[in-house]
């Protein structure tokens, strides 16, 4: 796809092309692009620029899974010409539902891209507030002691959380690469769309880490929670085998000299034996109530 627009007394375009296309017509170009690799090669989001040509990468983490599911795609301005490098056909569809949602002028190709970036990051702001909700419907779950598979519930979402951060740290960095270029190019119109994205992808970035503060947060919660549980089990536990051991010990002692005690054989002896009992449980349950040890 090429759309071509003119500016003043210069064409400029926009060109959608396969990795493969665009080695074959701009072998030059490929190798600064691409440094000779293909598209399943690109692994970051970066920007270069050298003698007049910027260049650089895209890979998008998707909505529906951010850890595992990227759209890689390359870019090239060069001959006042801006081309899309995109093997996976994503691209016209991205430009397509850009058409549809933003209004754009075909100003010069700088331009446009960072139009481009701005629309790729549009609405990540609410795509980041729905892990912020997630994580408070999982902290009202646990506060109400129904949260099932709550670790890993928030080590999905950390990992998520990991790459949108360094998603957007990347971005930052192509900002700043692309600064040097736009004021190369005294563009005040890109200059303002460039200053707007920047501060966009910085309170992404800021917003995915006060959410990974959150979700360490409730994750600290929860084992707090959990060694508390246990806590108490230990210390009611431990408080029964405390109470019954003299009651332990009555019962192996007159066990070890039952011969010798034939008074236990009678019915006056063995009640007394219980009421023993009885009075040096009702004793130590008095005295660990006094000492608050319940």
């Amino acid at each position: 796809m090429r759309r071509e627009w003119e500016n003043g007394s210069i064409t400029e375009a926009i060109e959608v092309t396969t990795s493969k296309d665009f080695k074959q017509e701009h072998p030059e170009l490929f190798d600064r692009t691409l440094v000779g690799k293909s598209i399943s090669d690109i692994h970051f989001c970066k920007a270069n620029h050298y003698k007049d040509i910027t260049s650089g990468s895209f890979v998008l983490p998707t909505k529906e899974d951010p850890t595992y599911q990227k759209i890689v795609f390359a870019f090239c301005i060069a001959e006042n010409t801006l081309y899309f490098i995109d093997d996976q056909n994503k691209i016209e569809l991205l430009l397509s539902d850009m058409q549809k949602e933003v209004e754009y002028q075909l100003t010069t190709p700088m331009v446009f891209l960072l139009d481009f970036m701005q629309f790729l990051i549009a609405d990540d702001v609410y795509y980041l507030q729905r892990y912020e909700e997630r994580l408070s419907e999982l902290e009202e779950q646990l506060k109400h002691g129904i949260a099932k598979n709550l670790d890993q519930s928030i080590m999905g979402m950390r990992k998520d959380l990991n790459v949108l951060g360094m998603y957007y740290e990347q971005l930052s960095d192509m900002g700043q690469t692309l600064e040097n270029v736009v004021l190369q190019q005294r563009d005040a119109l890109a200059n303002n769309l460039l200053s707007l994205y920047v501060t966009r992808v910085n309170q992404l970035y800021s917003m995915v880490q006060t959410i990974k503060d959150y979700a360490s947060q409730l994750s600290n919660l929860a084992q707090n929670i959990l060694s508390a549980k246990q806590n108490n089990i230990t210390t009611f536990l431990t408080g029964v085998t405390t109470i019954f051991l003299p009651l332990t010990l009555v019962t192996g002692w007159f066990g070890m000299n039952f011969k010798y005690l034939p008074l236990i054989y009678t019915r006056q002896g063995f009640i007394g034996t219980c009421i023993f009992c009885v009075l040096c449980l009702a004793l130590e349950i008095y005295i660990f109530s006094k000492k608050n040890l319940f």
